[in-house]
């Protein structure tokens, strides 16, 4: 949602030459950073380049070696949790409604603060904390209540005790207790972590509506791009900003790294041509006094030139080298088939498929709402659970080795190495060799490549000094890329891969997604990463509410298509519901010519032209001096109202225009 008026850039935190040292690496040097109202920071580095730290310092959580964090008294920031922790006895709702107290104050003190406004000095303290007030929502806090429990999934459950809930669904209880914190800047790490399609699409639009700051830390690409509009790289302890999202940020630095190199190499061939010059100069210097004064002028000329020398570019920082060797070429056209495939959870119907095949060379990605059961699904094609039905059976094809990444890490300790899959079975045999959680990195890959681990480690972005840790005290990350070694070592012609980017950095994932453009073999995916999906996925299945489809394309085009599909059954469905509808606009899916849809589409781009001059009527309002705290619930109500209004004249535009379209 819009703000009522466009906010003064309130600064809600100021980092001021930041040092802080871990171990004996110093991790950020000389870091400043300025946070205000309105800002859409993307804050991208490699893991372990301090993006966490820098975030927790923000929040006060952690304390620099030396630099200050300086925060407005009052202002308050919130870092969303890895891993939230809740009290026995909490529900749903008491964590969600946790800052519901801290917006009551502001409004509180706003009702204080008014009954003396005449006074400058008051009506100014007034001013910053009424923006403030507006920027986080706390006009509507109750209505984005309702709206986190339906974009979360997590309406009808307000009662239940925390202590039930699922990994995935308490992370999303803790996106949800932040988006509702009142906090005048959100630290988002990770945010998209367990949320699915639909959910990320009303995470953009919930972080799209709110006033205050954010910042992000995020592996999803196409998230950073819709959330984003300023990015800081952070890389070797300092902090660089750029302006635009991810994707800007990534094209201008292709054009600085080329500019680099341009530059440095036409700085080497005019140095060696100068260098030519001067060691004729000299050979001949000594004929006479003229050549002599020559090559005192050359040097003289050459000192001058070096003093003003070109920087090589920087190298590369080290990233994984990702590489999945296929054992032997595969040529079984068919690599893998099921039959009466189906699976109930509760009484409800996951999926009821009498046939499937995955040919060879395919790469498909499997989407769908959490729960819908995509990691279900890819446990039944893999053998490792049943189907319901008595004559469900899977088989693989000749000579094909089967490589399977558990978004869950399971692989990490009793299954770290999974052998293939038997061919022609329903999934027989065991997935694991019982790698042991007490061993550290190098013990457990010394049993499978000997003096070679220290280098295979190495590859995969573990130090010497991490490769002696324990399997059992590995960070996710960490986690993360030792599955994924362990997949690479399996020379699999087929791999099913469940959430392979979640807990990579974006250097990794970029690694990933490359390595795996190069693999020869036959992919299955599931991911919420659309934009990985979509580099990579020539078809696509979709899973959800018992229903699967199947369709010839990467899921952005198969999800245009749906939704076009579906925006006509929709609009008529709503009928005469629409506020401020005629007869003849309900009426328009039914209306064939396109001599009328074309009347249509003028009346509603007349009517949405009038409702954004009503908006910016109620703008103007709104910034008028001397408005007491009613007066601008009464104009908050009223935009609330247009917004819906003009929001509905969009979507019916949308779908007249796709029907003109069509025709």
């Amino acid at each position: 949602m819009a703000q009522l008026a466009t906010l003064k850039l309130v600064r809600i935190a100021f980092a001021e030459n930041l040092e802080y040292t871990l171990g004996a690496r110093d991790l950020l040097e000389g870091v400043s950073l300025e946070l205000r109202h309105g800002d859409r920071l993307a804050l991208v580095g490699a893991n372990g380049s301090g993006k966490t730290t820098l975030m927790r310092l923000l929040m006060g959580e952690l304390q620099p070696a030396r630099g200050r964090v300086h925060r407005p008294e009052g202002v308050h920031l919130e870092l969303l949790p890895q891993d939230p922790q809740y009290s026995p006895g909490e529900t749903v709702e008491s964590v969600l409604q946790r800052g519901f107290a801290r917006v009551q104050a502001m409004e509180a003190e706003l009702a204080r603060l008014e009954v003396n406004l005449a006074d400058p000095s008051t009506y100014h303290r007034w001013e910053e904390l009424h923006q403030r007030f507006e920027a986080i929502g706390g006009y509507q806090q109750r209505s984005r209540y309702q709206a986190v429990l339906k974009g979360l999934f997590l309406e009808g459950r307000e009662q239940e005790k925390t202590s039930v809930l699922s990994g995935g669904e308490t992370r999303r209880l803790a996106l949800g207790a932040l988006l509702l914190s009142g906090s005048d800047a959100l630290l988002l790490d990770e945010p998209t972590n367990h949320l699915d399609l639909e959910m990320t699409d009303w995470l953009v639009s919930f972080l799209q509506s709110y006033g205050g700051a954010t910042v992000t830390v995020s592996h999803d690409r196409q998230f950073l791009d819709r959330v984003t509009g300023r990015v800081a790289w952070l890389r070797r302890g300092r902090l660089r900003l750029y302006e635009g999202n991810y994707s800007a940020f990534r094209r201008e630095r292709a054009t600085q790294e080329e500019q680099e190199a341009r530059e440095y190499a036409n700085w080497l061939k005019e140095k060696e041509r100068r260098e030519g010059i001067l060691e004729q100069a000299q050979r001949w210097a000594h004929s006479s006094a003229k050549h002599a004064r020559r090559m005192h002028s050359l040097e003289a000329r050459m000192e001058q030139f070096l003093e003003e020398t070109v920087q090589p570019p920087e190298a590369d920082d080290p990233t994984v080298r990702i590489r999945f060797p296929v054992a032997r070429p595969v040529s079984a056209e068919r690599v893998l088939e099921g039959w009466e495939l189906q699976k109930s959870l509760g009484g409800r119907v996951l999926f009821n498929l009498p046939s499937l095949l995955v040919r060879g060379g395919e790469r498909i990605a499997i989407i769908g709402p959490n729960g819908a059961g995509k990691t279900t699904l890819l446990k039944v094609l893999l053998g490792l659970l049943p189907s319901d039905h008595p004559s469900g059976r899977v088989k693989t094809g000749p000579g094909v080795r089967v490589g399977y990444y558990d978004q869950k890490l399971s692989g990490i300790g009793s299954n770290l190495i999974a052998p293939p899959l038997p061919t022609g079975t329903a999934g027989g045999g065991s997935w694991g060799v019982g790698a042991d959680p007490e061993l550290t990195l190098f013990e457990t890959l010394y049993r499978l490549l000997g003096e070679k681990a220290h280098a295979a480690l190495g590859g995969w972005m573990f130090p010497y000094e991490a490769q002696f840790k324990q399997v059992k005290n590995l960070s996710g990350g960490e986690r993360a890329r030792l599955a994924l070694l362990s997949l690479s070592l399996q020379q699999a012609s087929l791999l099913v891969l469940d959430e392979p980017t979640n807990h990579l950095d974006l250097e990794t994932v970029e690694a990933l997604e490359q390595a795996l453009l190069a693999y020869p073999g036959t992919l299955l995916l599931v991911s919420h990463d659309l934009f990985f999906l979509d580099q990579l996925a020539t078809r696509t299945w979709h899973l959800a509410d018992g229903q699967f489809a199947d369709y010839p394309a990467p899921p952005s085009e198969y999800l245009k298509r749906r939704k076009a599909r579906v925006a006509p059954s929709k609009a008529e469905a709503r009928g005469s519901r629409l506020e401020g509808q005629t007869p003849d606009s309900r009426a328009v899916s039914k209306v064939k010519g396109r001599w009328h849809l074309e009347r249509e589409k003028e009346r509603l781009e007349a009517q949405i032209a009038e409702l954004e001059v009503q908006l910016q009527t109620l703008h103007a309002r709104a910034v008028q001096p001397g408005l007491h705290h009613r007066e601008y619930a009464q104009i908050a109500e009223e935009q609330q109202s247009l917004e819906a209004r003009l929001s509905q004249a969009f979507e019916q535009w949308a779908e007249v225009s796709g029907q003109l379209e069509r025709q």
